[in-house]
């Protein structure tokens, strides 16, 4: 079983990219998963992006994937032009990935839901909206992650992710699996069994991609692996067995300290190893 890992710049997007580079090269992590934000990376032009292309290409860093914006993106908004103007950031973040030659963008089926009787009509409008983003990608060759999503938004339970695939199916369309998140959702996980296998899912076909993090089961700490309560030793035998050769994508919260942080994700990677 062949593991990669990387870092999503979650870890430091309140700066420049450009200046969480040089951090990464130093502890030779060189797969990373870009989030775009404003003062971080919010491309206005192509040039820019691949202006930035070839900054990562000459420090030997790998861009997996781009995360969907998230500053108020919803592509299951009630409101139509809330709605639209989500799914047009969404194929911005396709395009990125074009231009900086990654096949894959991370999507949250939907933000929050107030009411819970109004969660089956906004799965229906993120099918309607996700309906357009994969005939888009088509054209640029680009894959679309689903994440399943914090408790109480659309997406948050795995049921909520098959009927989405079910209604579009199609090899363009996969599963961003979150370690955190699921065990938020399922906390009777917590140091346990993962229960995965009961879930009509063809977990080997559908996860394409994987964020990595932790917590304590009741807050959305984005804690490095095994710091928390997610069933590590469960979860690796679990990828073992549905030969998952994708990458593992570190998805922690804003650091202070990067130097100290990045080092500790060095030490985890190697415990997440001895568990294989």
């Amino acid at each position: 079983m062949n593991l990669n890992f990387g870092i999503s710049t979650m870890v430091y997007y309140r700066k420049p990219i450009e200046k969480l580079l040089p951090y990464l090269i130093k502890e030779k992590i060189n797969i990373i998963e870009l989030r775009p934000k404003k003062g971080h990376f919010n491309p206005q032009e192509i040039s820019e992006l691949l202006k930035l292309k070839k900054l990562l290409e000459r420090k030997e860093i790998t861009v997996r994937a781009i995360h969907m914006p998230m500053d108020g993106a919803d592509i299951s908004h009630p409101q139509t032009y809330e709605r639209i103007k989500s799914v047009r950031e969404v194929e911005k973040a396709v395009l990125m990935a074009h231009h900086l030659g990654t096949d894959l963008v991370v999507v949250h089926p939907g933000t929050m839901v107030e009411n819970p009787d109004d969660k089956g009509k906004r799965l229906e409008l993120s099918i309607e909206s996700l309906k357009e983003i994969v005939d888009f990608c088509q054209n640029w060759k680009v894959k679309i992650a689903l994440e399943n999503t914090l408790p109480g938004r659309v997406g948050d339970r795995w049921e909520d992710i098959q009927l989405i695939k079910e209604a579009i199916p199609s090899k363009d369309l996969g599963i961003c699996f979150d370690t955190g998140h699921y065990l938020l959702n399922y906390p009777e996980i917590e140091q346990g069994a993962l229960n995965l296998y009961n879930i009509p899912i063809n977990w080997q076909e559908s996860i394409l991609h994987i964020h990595i993090h932790d917590n304590d089961s009741k807050h959305d700490l984005h804690l490095l692996p095994l710091e928390g309560r997610f069933p590590w030793p469960s979860f690796i035998p679990f990828l073992r067995k549905i030969n998952y050769e994708g990458v593992l994508i570190f998805e922690i919260k804003e650091q202070s300290n990067l130097d100290d942080c990045l080092k500790r994700v060095i030490v985890t990677i190697d415990k997440i190893k001895n568990l294989i």
